[in-house]
């Protein structure tokens, strides 16, 4: 390992303990190796003695920056004095630069006055709010919370050993300690995979066209490719004008000419209702008819069905087969689907689960008073990717722009989202303009596919 510090490069060579310490875990270490988690327990461990010091001690301690012989990452030592306590920071590199949230980080605490171990932190994304935690449980024994963008998963899981012999372990052994309570398996995948690729491309390929879509009412493409009102199949006359329905009927018709289809999807069978044994005696429903509250998650059931059945062997028993009904860690809501605020956490683990789909969400939420009603007022698509370097991507693309779970969430407060799951592939715009259209909208972020 190197240590570079005000322009001196010390060399220094590790024991076969410490080097053994990232590696004999085997089975832990190639997960983490196939999600590019990497580690950082050369640096911790070569500076155990900086680690356990007392806090005076380190005054004169300085940004440092160390290489690594088993990691590919560089690592930045950093010393933060708080009121009462102090940090030690290990940041892994990330594009040449040392984010305090990311991925694979250890952030120790310490008491200031007595040098007692208070908490470690590590990220597991470069996300403030994915991270384990561990606390001391007295003298030999840890406690371990895992939280992913903001939800627990995972709490009160005791490890059998001190919480400061931990500080200069290595992550693989955590994750062994606890492989009987934790299922990892949930939390890393393969960033190699070529299933995030087809999710990457197809978003980036959609970015390009949003440019020349707007949001219009009752807007979508009739089976002649031509644009007309979903109500009523009657031309609009407005090119490019989509409601967003009517965009999520584009990205399956863009994806049926990539496979061959010779012509676009008919608007009325997509207006069939899904599920109906689920629905007589459905009090919103009965009393709502005039306000068409299925029709969202009918029409994203629909398009989730004529896409899986054309793929090669694509079949379906039932028109909710695409539904997403058993994601880890969550309870499903026959015919309103999961809430909107965790739908972040909940692509993440559904993504890890079912790598290369996306999801067409139709959103929904309470309406009206005495009873209180659900309606199905809005359509957005998902797009949950891991980058080379195990980053966690979660595109959001509605009518014409691209947008965000937050965006989302500020909306449709306290609203759930109905998932129906298809897999990514090639997609041909069912349309072009006649001419070049150009309208600015800061919100398009055209550099989508994998970096």
């Amino acid at each position: 390992m190197n240590i570079k510090s005000g322009g001196a490069v010390l060399l220094l060579f590790y024991t076969a303990v410490s080097l053994a310490a990232q590696t004999s875990f085997p089975g832990e270490s190639e997960m983490l190796e196939r999600a590019s988690f990497h580690e950082n327990v050369e640096v911790r461990s070569a500076m155990a003695d900086s680690i356990t010091a007392p806090f005076y001690s380190l005054l004169t301690r300085q940004k440092e920056i160390h290489e690594q012989i088993l990691s590919p990452v560089a690592v930045e030592f950093e010393l933060r004095k708080a009121e009462d306590s102090f940090y030690l920071l290990f940041k892994n590199e990330l594009n040449y630069r040392y984010p305090v949230w990311g991925r694979g980080n250890y952030i120790i605490k310490r008491d200031l006055r007595t040098g007692e171990f208070l908490q470690i932190k590590i990220f597991l994304q470069n996300d403030e709010d994915s991270f384990i935690r561990l606390f001391p449980l007295g003298k030999n024994r840890t406690s371990l919370e895992l939280e992913l963008y903001g939800l627990t998963l995972y709490r009160g899981i005791v490890l059998p050993v001190p919480l400061e012999e931990l500080a200069v372990s290595s992550f693989a052994r955590i994750m062994h300690l606890t492989g009987g309570t934790i299922g990892w398996d949930r939390i890393f995948t393969d960033a190699s995979w070529p299933e995030w690729q087809r999710v990457a491309s197809l978003q980036s390929d959609l970015r390009r066209d949003l440019p020349f879509l707007f949001e219009t009412d009752d807007g979508g493409m009739s089976g002649e490719g031509v644009f007309a009102l979903i109500a009523t199949g009657e031309p609009s006359g407005e090119e490019g004008g989509l409601n967003c329905s009517g965009f999520a009927k584009w990205v399956a018709d863009g994806m049926l000419l990539a496979r061959g289809a010779e012509g676009l999807l008919e608007l009325e069978p997509l207006k069939e209702p899904t599920d109906a044994a689920s629905r007589p005696g459905n009090a919103w429903s009965s009393v709502r008819q005039d306000r068409d509250p299925y029709f969202g998650l009918d029409w994203c059931r629909n398009l989730a069905v004529a896409l899986r059945l054309s793929e090669p062997g694509g079949r379906v028993e039932r028109d909710t087969d695409q539904d997403v009904r058993t994601v880890p860690f969550f309870t499903y809501k026959e015919n309103v689907g999961y809430e909107l605020e965790s739908v972040k956490s909940l692509m993440y683990l559904q993504a890890v689960k079912e790598p290369g789909y996306f999801y067409l969400g139709a959103v929904n939420s309470p309406f009206g008073r005495n009873p209180v009603l659900w309606q199905y007022h809005h359509v957005a698509l998902f797009f949950p990717w891991f980058d080379s370097n195990g980053d966690f991507h979660l595109d959001v693309l509605e009518t014409g722009t691209s947008s965000s779970v937050e965006n989302l969430n500020a909306r449709y407060p306290k609203g759930f989202v109905h998932l129906s799951k298809v897999k990514a592939g090639s997609y041909i715009p069912p349309w072009q303009p006649s001419e070049e259209i150009v309208r600015s909208d800061d919100s398009i972020d055209d550099s989508g596919g994998i970096e």
